[in-house]
């Protein structure tokens, strides 16, 4: 709960967490709701919560001012009162005389619990509780995240994992490149037609795919026992395109090729800013492959930093698969790399040469061979430079493959 949440002027990073500490336990997160700092719409929000689910999780408002609402808005949900919690107050007090503070009165309150509740002891000021009403459970933990994850391992999760007798939820992603979402669901539709455990769904952006599938079972093993065949199925039906293994990025599955394959790349960027160089980086030992990025955002640059040939300039332009495919063996020259990779385009807001909004050009130079690709990029700025950042890095992917 919260109006900052409400207001945009933070991520609730808590619910982020949150389902993904009950997944691990095979508990289903079916809704996620933010209310503001009212007590009659928080004490609302926890009736209909409990009127649709087995236990309720509720972050923040245990503070000490007027907007911390959560221990009133529980009781009055549940129709109890509040009850001051002495070992509760004492805990909080030992706490200010370790900071060597002066304990304001107002902080007592966050000692007033809702009659029934079990108190979770502080981790920094603000207390938890949990409390039972027919069968059900409510938990109240604090909005400071690392107090809310604190209290969440060590109480919460165990009370849970308890009640709902063992399981758990396991997701793996298939990361794919070079299809659209509705390319990649044609080539296995009938595959989630039929699906029942695991589960697939779809997860698009930036000109990537990510085929997410979740499986729930007693144990991990028996979960990634049923993605398995479902996984080996559907990567055979999308082949090249289906990045090898489960990787956070596309950088850092181009990485481990590279390592695997022990070669070097180096990169020369134009409309992609430095994206580029920022996934190849993105995890630890990536000094052992990648060389450097060039990032010549200019046309002078281009020429006189990457050394690209006025002819190409005054020719077919800055924006084009010859300028691309020079920049590509720019990069291996200039890096010293077995591999260099280009991206240059259009990011917007206006065309350039006479080319619209979203024309990417992406190449790879690898042991004297070229390619290229001419790549439509969509949406605003921001995308388009990730589309030329993904397709760079697939182009390179692809071509260390064919080499393996």
């Amino acid at each position: 709960m919260g109006t900052e949440l409400l207001l945009g002027q933070i991520a609730n990073t808590n619910a982020q967490h949150i389902s993904q500490s009950l997944s691990s336990i095979g508990i289903d997160v079916y809704f996620h709701v933010a209310v503001g700092d009212n007590l009659q719409r928080v004490a609302g929000a926890i009736r209909t919560a409990l009127g649709r689910s087995d236990v309720v999780l509720i972050t923040g408002g245990l503070g000490p001012t007027p907007d911390d609402l959560t221990s009133e808005a529980v009781a009055k949900a549940l129709g109890v009162g509040l009850e001051r919690d002495e070992a509760m107050a004492t805990a909080i007090r030992a706490i200010f005389d370790r900071m060597g503070r002066e304990m304001p009165e107002e902080n007592l309150k966050q000692a007033d619990l809702p009659a029934g509740a079990v108190p979770i002891p502080p981790q920094g000021t603000a207390p938890g509780y949990y409390i039972e009403r027919e069968g059900k459970l409510v938990a109240a933990l604090p909005g400071v995240p690392w107090e809310m994850r604190e209290m969440l391992a060590q109480t919460v999760i165990p009370l849970l994992e308890e009640r709902s007798g063992g399981a758990t939820t396991i997701s793996r992603q298939i990361l794919v490149l070079g299809l659209g979402e509705s390319a990649t669901h044609q080539k296995i539709a009938d595959i989630v037609d039929r699906q029942t455990n695991p589960t697939i769904a779809y997860l698009a952006g930036g000109g990537q795919v990510r085929v997410r599938l979740t499986a729930k079972a007693r144990t991990e093993s028996e979960a990634l026992g049923l993605i398995g065949p479902v996984e080996a199925e559907i990567r055979a039906r999308l082949g090249d395109a289906a990045v090898a293994g489960h990787p956070a990025t596309l950088g850092e599955a181009l990485g481990r090729l590279l390592s695997e394959l022990g070669c070097s790349i180096g990169a020369v960027e134009s409309l992609t800013g430095g994206l580029i160089g920022s996934q190849l980086t993105h995890g630890p030992g990536s000094s052992e492959y990648f060389k450097g990025s060039l990032v010549t955002y200019s046309t002078e640059a281009k020429r006189d930093v990457a050394g690209l040939d006025p002819a190409i300039i005054e020719g077919p332009g800055v924006v084009s698969e010859e300028a691309a495919v020079a920049l590509a063996r720019s990069a291996a020259e200039r890096f010293g790399a077995d591999l260099g990779i280009s991206a240059t385009g259009v990011a917007g807001p206006t065309e350039q040469e006479g080319k619209p909004v979203g024309t990417i050009f992406v190449a790879a130079h690898l042991q004297g061979r070229d390619e290229v690709r001419h790549v439509r990029g969509y949406g605003d700025r921001d995308n388009v430079r990730l589309v030329a950042t993904y397709a760079a890095l697939d182009l390179a992917r692809r071509m260390l493959l064919k080499r393996g």
